[in-house]
Parts: structure tokens; C-alpha cells; sequence
């Protein structure tokens, strides 16, 4: 199991590094301007090119000068959320293969009076999905027969204390991510607009790191701190839940 979560979470920070690309990709894109000029600038002086017209001087300090202004992450708001949006679907399945990893370990490995007592029905059709193997694809079929919402901290925690035995703390950490996916929900479904349930949902999630004081009908504009912060709640709360699976094998 140890090498299962490993990947896990291996696979969750290659996302999260993509995602530090994509929030970046102006700065990509200026570096590769600037440093095109600069060679060409080079170029002018080793010929000692004396035609004005030829000088790439201020167009190369216009440049630098909007890269250390960030002029142009305003124009990248809408990608910054939808990193968000992604960041969200990616902890959350995350979560699931964590849960269904754990739960398929403990039913092969020991006994649970917990999971011993539980219903599972079956079609045949969902037999048929995973080929007749109930051994490696009970937690699987376990968590999608008992409609376990990963896109929920309150049902995450209630899932893996019910079925495994282990409650993750309620932190800072889980209020960051709290406000994530309220505010995913909000850009995805609310024309990134927070309503009345997004501030029901956030109204809780104190103490936290990012948009502690969000408004009714206010625009939500991620920067790219408070996804770097998102993302280092996230990472800690799977590791948390990575070693409680590991303690409690």
C-alpha cells in the first residue's frame, strides 16, 4: 500500500507542477521575448550597427519593464481561476484514490468490524465493469455504492473516520481548501461570483489564509499566492492522510 499512496501523491504534485507552468505562462513567454532581443542587441554591438532603426534598446527595456510589473497578470485572471478549478478536481480525486486504496488494503489484509457490518448491493453490471475482480476494486465499487462526495471536506473527514477509522484534524489547512472549492463551485457555476451559498460555505472555515473577508456578490480573482497557498494546504492535508492510512494498517 505504501508504494500505492507514494504514487498518489507523486501524481498529485506533478499536477500541482503543471499548474505552477500554466499560472506562470506569461512569465514564460516575456522570458523568451526578452532573451530574443537580447540577442539581438548582442548582435548590433559585436557588428557595431550604428542604424537607428535597428536599435531593439527600448523595445527590450519595455519588456523587462512589464515582466517586473506583472503588467499583464491582470489580462491572465480567468486562466488563474480556472487553475483553481483544475487544482479542486485534483486533490478530490486525490482523496478518492487514497480512500479506495486504503479501504481495498484493510478488507484484503484484516479484519474490520466496521466494513464487516456494511451493505454493499451489486448489479451485474457493475461486476461486469470491473471484470468479476472484487479484490482489487472493492474500494471502488465500495465508495461509489455508498455515494461518498470527495468535493467535501465535512464528507471526506465523515468517510474516512467511518470506514476507516481515522478523523482528519480540522485546521487551517482544510479552511484553505474549504474556500477552494466553495470559490470552484462559485467560478464554475455563479460566473465566478460569490452568492449566498459561497458564503454559507466559507462562513465556517476560519482561521484561514485566502480571501479571509469574501463578500456576497463579490468578484473572485485568484492570485497566483493564494493558489501556491491552496496548494500547499492541500499537499499537507494528503500527506495527513496518507500517514493515518499507514498507521492504522
Amino acid at each position: 500500500m505504501d508504494t500505492e499512496l507514494s504514487h498518489i501523491r507523486e501524481n498529485f504534485q506533478e499536477n500541482v507542477k503543471s499548474l505552477n507552468n500554466l499560472m506562470n505562462f506569461d512569465d514564460l513567454i516575456l522570458s523568451f521575448g526578452i532573451q530574443a532581443l537580447e540577442r539581438v542587441e548582442r548582435f548590433i554591438k559585436r557588428q557595431r550597427i550604428q542604424n537607428p532603426s535597428c536599435d531593439v534598446t527600448k523595445e527590450l527595456n519595455q519588456f523587462k519593464q512589464i515582466r517586473s510589473n506583472k503588467s499583464l497578470k491582470p489580462h491572465y485572471q480567468i486562466m488563474l481561476n480556472q487553475c483553481v478549478v483544475l487544482l479542486v478536481s485534483y486533490f478530490s480525486s486525490a482523496v478518492e484514490d487514497i480512500f479506495t486504496t486504503a479501504l481495498t488494503f484493510t478488507l484484503k489484509n484484516r479484519e474490520s468490524k466496521i466494513l464487516s457490518k456494511e451493505d454493499l448491493k451489486l448489479t451485474i453490471a457493475d461486476l461486469q465493469a470491473v471484470k468479476f475482480n472484487l479484490s482489487d476494486n472493492i474500494g471502488e465499487l465500495f465508495a461509489s455504492k455508498k455515494d461518498i462526495s470527495f468535493q467535501d471536506m465535512k464528507n471526506i473527514a465523515r468517510a474516512f473516520k467511518s470506514y476507516l477509522g481515522f478523523e482528519p484534524p480540522k485546521n487551517k489547512d482544510v479552511n484553505n481548501i474549504i474556500l477552494a472549492q466553495a470559490c470552484r463551485h462559485a467560478i464554475v457555476h455563479s460566473g465566478a461570483v460569490a452568492k449566498d451559498r459561497t458564503i454559507k460555505q466559507v462562513s465556517l472555515a476560519t482561521p484561514r489564509e485566502v480571501k479571509e473577508n469574501l463578500l456576497i456578490d463579490q468578484r473572485i480573482m485568484f492570485t497566483t499566492d493564494e493558489i501556491i497557498t491552496i496548494c500547499s494546504s492541500m499537499t499537507n492535508y494528503l500527506d495527513n492522510l496518507i500517514k493515518g492510512m499507514c498507521k492504522n494498517r
